[in-house]
C-alpha cells in the first residue's frame, strides 16, 4: 500500500544546466563564484539537481539557483510561490542522496515569499 502523495506540485522531468553557490556556508569552504550542476526535475516548490561529490553543500544550507525556469511548463507556479532575487531562485537544501558515480543529487525546495526567514535570507545576499 502506497503513502499519501504529501507534495502540493507535480514534478517536471527537467534536465537542463544550471549554476549554483552557497549563501550561509563560510566563505572559505565555497567561494562566491557560482557551481554547476545539472537539473533532474523541478516543481513549483523545488528542484533536484546533480552535482560532484566534492562541491555537495550542506543540508539546511540556502543556495541561489541561476537557471531558466522561464521555458518550464511551472513557471507561474514558481514565480507565484518562489523567492526570485535578481532572476535567480532563493532554496534550501533539504535532501542529499548519494549516487554509485561521483555525484550526488541534491533537492532543494525553493524558499516561499511568506517564510519568516526572509529578511535574514536577504541580509546574506547583501
Amino acid at each position: 500500500m502506497m503513502g499519501k502523495e504529501k507534495r502540493r506540485f507535480l514534478r517536471m522531468a527537467y534536465n537542463k544546466p544550471l549554476t549554483y553557490k552557497t549563501i550561509s556556508a563560510p566563505k572559505e569552504k565555497f567561494a562566491a563564484k557560482f557551481l554547476t550542476a545539472i537539473s533532474k526535475n523541478l516543481s513549483g516548490s523545488g528542484i533536484l539537481f546533480i552535482t560532484n561529490v566534492a562541491k555537495v553543500p550542506e543540508i539546511a544550507s540556502v543556495l541561489v539557483l541561476d537557471l531558466d525556469y522561464s521555458t518550464a511548463n511551472v513557471c507561474q507556479e514558481i514565480e507565484n510561490e518562489a523567492m526570485v532575487l535578481d532572476n535567480k531562485l532563493i532554496g534550501r537544501v533539504v535532501r542529499i542522496e548519494d549516487n554509485e558515480n561521483d555525484t550526488c543529487g541534491v533537492g532543494v525546495a525553493f524558499v516561499r515569499k511568506s517564510d519568516p526567514l526572509l529578511k535574514d535570507i536577504k541580509g546574506f545576499l547583501k
